[in-house]
């Protein structure tokens, strides 16, 4: 940059996202000074202290247009150069009627809609600000009144535009050969042609034929006016016009004839300096392929090179374009051409692959990782080493659309930095859930057919005169890395697994086992063991449990099957049928969370459990009055039918008193014994 020009202000409204530090690096190093606010009326009132060579909007604030639009109108009006303008460029979050809107009432010069690169808006920044000698509108005025051509062209002169004069009517063609304007200003009278005939033969000549012609004259005459138009005049001023007015009108009339000069033929789809396609054309196919729904098989890598911020420093920005043009060649040309890739931003590229398999995409982003971080590099004389990321995106996976799927490769490619390899293939949450669900599936299935569900065990005692030792017990499964799933965590995979009959007779299994051993000690035990209702329903549960005790050699009366009451409730009567059948082995049931109430006193009658434990909520310490009475109720119910009653989930002396005080029969609790994985509890002296 030239040390004797002053830099050109820029303010910029952002909550300084990545990208904005991103653009406020690029802004810099063009030239510019950047003055980055993140308040909208902290933004208004730094305009209005002093005006900037030009505004910029970012994404994070494109909701706040309308305010950025009214103070910079507010700037212009005060200001002493009436010809005063601000350009003001704006970043859209998306493309929207709505923001098109709103950015053509807050005076927008330029809107960029995603994706745009830090680069991209830089070169539309420049354009914006691009002086009149270059890139400012060309107007030939044809005026034989000195004094009217003098002031239309010192008006638009001072407006940044080159308007040039020409006096002689008949001279018009030569002038326009050697300006080449974007639009003529027409006088309507004059010697020798009147604008209407000249506005005839300019129409006829191939090269200017299309160039827009405005009258500029005090004629009043409609029909004259009509004349003018209707050879080929584009507009009508009326003489005298406002400077501002005539300011307007060229400017418009020049911009829309240079939005329709369409090209001879369609861009390529591909840059042919680098191979890389469009960013338009790629995102168009990806938008395409995920509107065919779910059957795409599509997916998309994430390119990234790490560092870019450093390279810039080290090597410079120019060196740094030319470095990822080269960048971008090497990828297009590791590509089969199946694929195609497109420059997403200044230091990344995103590839749209056939093939979304996860292990497809894996060892694609792997040959491109390579490709790039082995390849020899050069940037300013100095040797480059890259360093890759790379995000994968399997299309199936379901994004709304394609802006959608270009957030969720970003993320993961940001995610992939801290993977070993750099690479990271993006699993939906759904997807994530339903492996983590089918792993722990997979796991219980394999315990159980390994055996190794272990037990635990909490004593139950007796509130006087049994020492009988009798345990509560607990399913267990220890992970190799040592974490313990405990029954609460084990039931519920059962259930989605399929899995709780194999399950239940796997700890059934483990209990008789336990059983025995405590037999052949001649310490005997009867130990309670939780089955669900699908296996004790089941059609050969009972036959199994019969043979299981003649293997092991155990009396039925060592178990206890717990059921609960909400499950006995859905099925009493086939729940009884079993129950008949358990008590001709000796092995007894109990009903466990029995809360008091007509439907369980039934159930009790029909299954004639030995045992009830009792629901938390009746024992617990600050219980309703209802809920005490019920327990009550429950006791005396229990104990007229000869069920031996158990309160448990015991922890303080308080509720263990009270429980002793209605009549129960067994507490069990961390307060009399904690869960273990041992039989050792000394019922002796656990009695109260």
């Amino acid at each position: 940059m030239n040390p004797s020009i002053p830099p050109r202000s820029v303010y910029l409204l952002s909550d300084a996202n990545a990208f904005a530090t991103e653009l406020v690096k690029r802004l810099e190093s063009s030239g510019f000074q950047v003055e980055t606010v993140a308040d909208v009326e902290e933004f208004a009132e730094l305009l209005l202290g002093l005006s900037p060579h030009a505004m910029l909007v970012d994404a994070s604030h494109v909701g706040d247009l309308a305010a950025v639009g009214a103070a910079r109108r507010e700037v212009q009006q005060r200001s002493r150069d009436k010809n005063l303008r601000i350009p003001l460029l704006a970043l859209a979050s998306d493309d929207s009627l709505t923001v098109r809107l709103e950015a053509r009432r807050a005076g927008v010069g330029a809107l960029l809609l995603p994706p745009f690169g830090a680069a991209e808006v830089v070169s539309q920044l420049k354009t914006l600000l691009a002086p009149a000698a270059k890139d400012g509108e060309r107007v030939l005025i044809v005026e034989d009144d000195r004094a009217q051509a003098l002031f239309a062209q010192s008006v638009l002169n001072n407006a940044g535009m080159q308007a040039e004069v020409e006096h002689e009517p008949l001279h018009v063609l030569d002038a326009l050969a050697a300006l080449r304007p974007d639009l003529i200003l027409m006088d309507l009278h004059m010697p020798d042609a009147n604008g209407a005939e000249l506005t005839a033969l300019i129409r006829e000549h191939p090269s200017f034929g299309a160039i827009p012609i405005v009258f500029l004259s005090g004629e009043s005459d409609p029909e004259a006016r009509f004349a003018a138009i209707d050879a080929g005049g584009d507009d009508f001023l009326a003489k005298p016009i406002r400077p501002r007015h005539l300011i307007a009108t060229v400017r418009n009339r020049v911009s829309r004839a240079r939005k329709v000069e369409v090209p001879a033929v369609a861009p390529a789809e591909r840059d042919p300096g680098s191979g890389l396609h469009r960013r338009e054309f790629v995102l168009a196919r990806i938008q395409a392929a995920l509107d065919d729904g779910d059957g795409v098989a599509a997916g998309v890598l994430f390119v990234k090179v790490m560092g870019a911020s450093a390279l810039r420093d080290r090597i410079g920005l120019a060196a740094l374009d030319k470095l990822f043009a080269a960048i971008g060649r090497a990828l297009a040309d590791g590509l089969d051409g199946a694929s195609i890739a497109t420059a997403i931003t200044d230091d990344a590229f995103l590839v749209l692959a056939p093939d979304g398999d996860e292990t497809a995409l894996t060892e694609l982003a792997g040959r491109l990782r390579d490709r790039l971080s082995e390849q020899s590099f050069e940037a300013g004389g100095m040797p480059v080493q890259l360093r890759i990321a790379v995000g994968a995106c399997p299309l199936r996976a379901g994004y709304a659309d394609a802006g959608a799927l270009l957030d969720v490769a970003e993320r993961t490619c940001r995610e992939a930095r801290a993977q070993d390899g750099g690479i990271k293939v993006h699993v939906s949450p759904e997807a994530a859930e339903r492996r983590r669900q089918q792993g722990e599936e997979d796991l219980l299935r394999q315990a159980i057919a390994g055996d190794r569900i272990d037990l635990a065990v909490q004593a139950i005692v007796a509130i006087k005169g049994s020492v009988d030792a009798r345990y509560q017990t607990f399913a267990r499964l220890r992970h190799d890395d040592g974490r313990v799933w405990m029954a609460a965590e084990i039931l519920p995979i059962a259930l989605r697994a399929g899995v709780m009959v194999q399950l239940d007779r796997c700890v059934l299994t483990r209990a008789l086992a336990m059983a025995r051993h405590q037999r052949d000690r001649w310490a005997p035990v009867q130990l309670f063991v939780p089955q669900s209702l699908r296996s004790l329903v089941s059609v050969d549960h009972a036959q199994w449990i019969k043979q299981e005790l003649a293997r092991q050699g155990v009396e039925g009366a060592a178990l206890l099957l717990q059921c609960s009451l909400d499950d006995a409730l859905l099925n009493p009567a086939l729940l009884a049928a079993f129950a008949a059948s358990m008590r001709v082995l000796g092995v007894r049931i109990c009903l466990v969370n029995y809360r008091s109430g007509s439907e369980a006193d039934a159930v009790l009658e029909a299954i004639a459990p030995a045992f009830i434990r009792l629901a938390a909520s009746a024992i617990a310490a600050n219980a309703s009055p209802d809920a005490r009475a019920g327990l009550a109720r429950a006791i005396e119910r229990a104990h007229a039918l000869g069920i031996k009653v158990i309160g448990a989930g015991v922890e303080d002396a308080q509720v263990a008193a009270s429980l002793w005080m209605s009549g129960i029969d067994f507490i069990q609790g961390n307060l009399v014994h904690p869960v273990s994985d041992s039989l050792q509890f000394d019922f002796r002296e656990g009695v109260m």
